[in-house]
C-alpha cells in the first residue's frame, strides 16, 4: 500500500503546479485587459494666442507659445448675436478667405506653430460685437471679442 501512496502524492504536485500555472495565466490575462484603463488619456494641446483686428474687419490669430496644432484640425467660429459661422481648412483649400503663415502648402508648415498665424479676411468692417473661437476637436483653444475700437 506504500506504492500507492507515493504515486498519489507525485501526481497531487504535479496537478498542483498545472493549477498554479493556470492561476498566473488567468490573472496576467485579466490585467493586460484592464491595462488601458490605467494609462493616462491624450492630452489636449495648449496654445498662447493673441488677437488683433484692424479697420477693414480682418482678424489675426497670432500663435505666441505653447503646442503645435495641426493646421487640418483647427476650426474657426466667428459669431454675434445674430449669425454664427465656422471654417476648417481641408487640404489645399479652405471655406472662408483666410491665409495662414507659414504656407501649408509647404511640406514643412502643416502646422499652427510658435510665431505663425492665421488671417481671416472678412472682407467688411466689424461690428465690434464678434466673437472668435480658434477650436480642435477635443478643445477650446481660444475664445475672444473683437473690440469695437479699431487700432
Amino acid at each position: 500500500m506504500q506504492k500507492n501512496d507515493e504515486n498519489s502524492r507525485a501526481v497531487s504536485g504535479v496537478v498542483g503546479e498545472m493549477l498554479m500555472i493556470g492561476i498566473v495565466l488567468i490573472l496576467a490575462a485579466v490585467f493586460t485587459s484592464q491595462l488601458p484603463n490605467y494609462l493616462p488619456s491624450e492630452r489636449s494641446p495648449t496654445v498662447t494666442i493673441m488677437m488683433s483686428n484692424d479697420t477693414l474687419g480682418n482678424v489675426t490669430l497670432w500663435h505666441k507659445g505653447g503646442d503645435w496644432v495641426k493646421i487640418t484640425t483647427l476650426k474657426i467660429i466667428v459669431s454675434n448675436q445674430t449669425y454664427q459661422a465656422t471654417y476648417t481648412y481641408s487640404g489645399g483649400s479652405s471655406s472662408l478667405p483666410f491665409t495662414f503663415v507659414p504656407d501649408p502648402a509647404e511640406p514643412s508648415s502643416s502646422v499652427f506653430d510658435l510665431g505663425g498665424n492665421i488671417s481671416i479676411i472678412s472682407g467688411a468692417p466689424l461690428a465690434g460685437d464678434e466673437k472668435v473661437v480658434l477650436a480642435t476637436d477635443r478643445a477650446v483653444l481660444f475664445s475672444g471679442v473683437v473690440s469695437g475700437e479699431q487700432p
